[in-house]
């Protein structure tokens, strides 16, 4: 319905619930919540996961994973009891001891928008994600730190301008997803100059820009999201770690598409070479999210 009165059917859907069969970890982050905001050096991050017998979650909290921004910060705190949880979900290895919190020193972050996620494995190597949401940090003083999705260099620039500078037709690496240690895969650039990753919804990927430690030493690096002739800040979600050349970006609920993303490296010499990366996030289907 709009301001006006207008209204219409979005359409609908018939989906298929089957929790008796389900085996995949389950839960919720609690705090904060969606859209709400998280100040202070020690704000509390509550969440809770569960995950269906004959399996269990360890109880030291290991196998949960909290992401900001794209980067692995740690593991919670689990096996806390809660009245609430342990009576609505009776039964399962867990339920008492379902609740865990992660603290997070939220001044290392830039005042704005981010994202939070968090992932589970249980016992049994099933595994899933537990929520995503986005989030404001508040302080009085922000950081500056590589936690930082925003670029302060960034003075609406154009498009345009970067037609000037070299092309690093280098190859990246990156990979998707939350698994750890998994092996980063080589993407060679196309016959358009540019690089292309596909992903979906909710996936996490990471770019290594750079591929040895002296290149990394001596660079100074940005990048930029580029929304038709402007260049903006990187996307919430998102932190670029300007010492190691590495893009992070952990898409929140409603990005999907395609994104174009530039990144210039300066030497020591002062020369520029600049990337051009498309992300295209496709949709999950219908099977697939009622599966996560």
């Amino acid at each position: 319905t709009d301001i006006e009165g207008h209204s219409i059917s979005l359409g609908s859907k018939i989906i298929n619930v089957n929790n008796a069969n389900a085996v995949n970890p389950f839960g919720a982050i609690e705090t904060p919540l969606q859209g709400g905001t998280a100040s202070g050096k020690e704000y509390i991050n509550w969440g809770w996961p569960l995950t269906p017998k004959p399996n269990n979650m360890p109880t030291n909290g290991g196998t949960i994973s909290v992401w900001v921004d794209g980067i692995l910060k740690g593991h919670p705190h689990y096996n806390l009891y809660r009245s609430d949880i342990a009576e609505l979900f009776p039964g399962y290895s867990n339920s008492n001891g379902a609740v865990g919190y992660y603290t997070l020193d939220t001044t290392a972050y830039e005042n704005g928008v981010h994202t939070i996620y968090w992932t589970a494995e249980d016992n049994g190597g099933n595994s899933g994600g537990i929520g995503s949401r986005f989030f404001t940090v508040f302080n009085s003083t922000a950081s500056n730190s590589r936690d930082s999705f925003s670029d302060e260099t960034v003075t609406m620039l154009q498009k345009s301008q970067l037609k000037y500078i070299q092309i690093d037709s280098s190859p990246i690496l990156y990979e998707e997803g939350y698994a750890l240690n998994k092996e980063c895969k080589q993407l060679n650039m196309n016959e358009l100059n540019r690089f292309t990753i596909e992903s979906k919804e909710l996936e996490r990927i990471e770019i290594h820009l750079s591929r040895d430690k002296e290149e990394k030493s001596v660079c100074e690096n940005r990048g930029y999201l580029i929304s038709g002739e402007i260049l903006k800040p990187l996307p919430p979600g998102s932190t670029f770690d300007k010492k190691e050349n590495i893009f992070y970006w952990q898409p929140g609920p409603g990005f999907s598409g395609k994104y174009e993303f530039v990144f210039i490296r300066k030497d020591e010499n002062g020369k520029e070479m600049i990337r051009y990366i498309d992300v295209k996030i496709n949709p999950y289907s219908t099977d697939k999210l009622i599966d996560r």
